[in-house]
């Protein structure tokens, strides 16, 4: 149900933004984000996160992708002039919200109209319609060119999620809990920087491929011979060889579009140029 209304909403949103000026398009979007940003916070208002307020303010941090990205967006959308991070926030955008709509991980066991099931919702959905709309609209629209920034800024964002759980565990923010915790892939983990999860052990069939061994080698013992992975470092390969494919794909209706209308343009400019030519010509056969 939610997820037909996101895609309703996001066909009014266009729809509505259509006929206004990019700058008018672009603070609607903004503020759409900061209204994103606000209920991630405000959130700790009801329950569940009250019931266990102050220790549930760690859940308003920095601790999944999605985190980062409702935390992280607005900033990067301050910046009027087109950037690599709007590429990235399309595409972080796309994986991460359809990801959590698809699996909702906080909203599973909820009551359909709980206050948190709603917020749930409302902020995954606006991490995918802000950025489709956006390149919709034009105001951003993703670039084939910067593809090779994709791997790099997710490993930026696995890194912000790993320093976020290192401060908070090692700030005793999470009850009980060492630092060499964090090495252990069922321990916390959501966004998979210290390795692949035991409940997603599948995943381990198409990630490990692409992972050296030496980053999957435990050399200290550190883990008491549990599985062990080189925080956020094992993903370089995975990350290499999974997004940048994927960021190509989602974004290909907008560069291929882009290309289309600049082939069109240069055609059009050409065959203004011929004629103006053979106008000439034809103007100095008629004055020898």
């Amino acid at each position: 149900m939610y997820i037909g209304l996101a895609v309703l909403l996001l066909v009014l949103l266009v729809l509505s933004l259509r006929k206004c000026s990019q700058k008018t398009a672009h603070t609607v979007l903004l503020v759409l984000l900061f209204v994103n940003l606000a209920l991630h916070f405000l959130k700790q208002a009801f329950p569940p996160y009250i019931n266990d307020f102050p220790n549930s303010l760690i859940r308003s941090g920095l601790q999944n992708i999605c985190a980062v990205s409702t935390v992280l967006f607005p900033f990067i959308y301050l910046f009027r002039k087109q950037n690599v991070l709007h590429d990235f926030a399309y595409f972080i955008g796309m994986c991460g919200g359809i990801g959590a709509l698809a699996y909702p991980t906080e909203a599973l066991g909820m009551p359909v109209f709980a206050f948190d099931t709603i917020r749930f919702y409302i902020c995954h959905s606006l991490l995918v319609m802000v950025p489709v709309a956006a390149a919709i609209l034009g105001v951003y629209r993703p670039r084939l060119r910067v593809f090779w920034t994709v791997p790099l800024i997710f490993m930026a964002w696995e890194t912000i999620i790993a320093l976020y759980e290192a401060f908070i565990v090692g700030t005793g923010l999470v009850p009980n809990a060492k630092l060499v915790d964090l090495l252990n892939p069922g321990f916390r983990n959501s966004s998979f920087e210290f390795g692949v999860r035991p409940d997603f052990a599948w995943a381990a069939k198409i990630f490990h491929p692409f992972v050296p061994t030496f980053l999957r080698t435990d050399y200290w013992n550190i883990n008491g011979g549990k599985p062990f992975y080189f925080p956020v470092l094992w993903l370089i390969g995975p990350a290499i060889v999974y997004t940048t494919p994927v960021y190509v794909l989602f974004s290909s209706p907008f560069w291929i579009y882009e290309l289309v209308k600049r082939r069109g343009k240069r055609g059009k400019t050409a065959d203004h140029q011929s004629g103006e030519e053979r106008g000439k010509s034809a103007q100095k056969d008629e004055n020898p």
